[in-house]
């Protein structure tokens, strides 16, 4: 993935997060659609996963260019923004 023209290294399953929140964008998505749809129907991991790789891919890409890339719905889920 190259965010502003610069590379940055993604694990599969970052890149994988990630790829789905952008064909989605504008989306709220829930953290349950989000493991079913990237990490498979038969995941048996907590909810909690998401939030952890929602967590490596903003210190990947929102703290490194200084962006505000992934938004959290309290309670709900996670959508990237139309805006971006």
């Amino acid at each position: 993935v190259c965010v502003r023209g610069t590379p940055v290294e993604l694990t599969k399953r970052e890149f994988d997060l990630l790829h789905y929140l952008l064909e989605n964008k504008g989306l709220v998505l829930s953290r349950e659609t989000i493991l079913e749809k990237v990490w498979g129907f038969d995941f048996e991991g907590e909810t909690n996963a998401v939030d952890v790789y929602v967590r490596f891919l903003r210190g990947k890409i929102d703290e490194v260019f200084g962006l505000k890339l992934i938004t959290t719905v309290r309670g709900v889920g996670y959508v990237i923004r139309d805006e971006i």
